[in-house]
């Protein structure tokens, strides 16, 4: 599919930008425990920057627990094109990278918060689940680290799909796509799956070949290079604090700002 240029729109618009975030759990999660409404993820406080520059902004999410890529890719009519953003962000490879010798579905019902109140499924979430996931999880670390071919979704598909989904969202929607890189994993997960560190530089060199394959309409957000601080910002190595966020956010509302400066002829 050939992407059309992307027609920045200006300040003081009939309506408010649209701004539409997709991922993981990353786009989603706040740690500690969601507080203040003055805090939150990125997406909740780049409203707010953005509105307070001048650009009244809405901002919606599709965001899920171990989320993928490619299962944006068979909601993306609902999720993505039915809610013409004029700016899609995508957060997505921290969990594709992972190893998949123990397989998604298994660590998604695992760790799920989705638990139903049945009197069974809680004795079965309390007195049977811990322990098979305590020694899955001790497999799964003496596993990872020796891993060198298995992907939760492999770069030839990670590339392919994320490449699908800007392509008919720049031809659907003219919408800019702002592609976040991955935030290095913290000790902890290091610790339970040894080499994902290694993992994730892969993945964000991917990130940065999609975005090199597009003009200036799909760009890549080095949110990452903003952490100063792991333990303070990334506390369980995964997800950040308010205070994270908030530099996401404000990346974000400063490429948003600099896409919309630009005249119209070189979008």
């Amino acid at each position: 599919m050939t992407s059309r240029p992307v027609a920045p729109r200006r300040v003081g618009a009939s309506r408010p930008l649209r701004v539409h975030v997709a991922g993981n759990s990353a786009a989603v999660m706040v740690v500690p425990e969601h507080g203040a409404r003055d805090g939150g993820t990125y997406g909740e406080q780049l409203a707010t920057l953005l509105c307070d520059a001048g650009v009244p902004t809405t901002v919606t999410h599709a965001g899920r627990w171990f989320g993928r890529v490619n299962e944006l890719l068979p909601r993306y009519e609902t999720d993505v094109r039915n809610l013409f953003p004029d700016v899609l962000v995508l957060n997505f490879g921290v969990t594709e990278c992972q190893s998949k010798l123990l397989p998604t579905p298994v660590v998604r019902h695992l760790t799920t918060w989705l638990r139903t109140s049945r009197a069974t499924a809680v004795a079965y979430r309390h007195y049977v689940a811990p322990p098979i996931w305590r020694v899955l999880r001790r497999y799964q670390r003496a596993v990872s680290g020796h891993d060198r071919f298995t992907h939760r979704l492999s770069p030839r598909r990670f590339l392919a799909d994320t490449r699908r989904i800007i392509d008919m969202t720049r031809v659907e929607t003219g919408a800019l796509v702002l592609l976040l890189d991955i935030d290095p994993p913290g000790p902890r997960v290091e610790y339970w799956l040894p080499g994902t560190i290694e993992r994730v530089a892969h993945y964000n060199r991917l990130l940065a070949e999609i975005a090199d394959g597009y003009d200036d309409g799909v760009r890549l957000v080095r949110a990452s290079a903003l952490l100063t601080d792991l333990d303070a910002q990334l506390p369980d190595g995964l997800h950040r604090t308010p205070a994270g966020h908030a530099l996401t956010a404000t990346a974000i509302r400063d490429e948003i700002l600099s896409w919309m400066a630009q005249p119209r002829d070189q979008a």
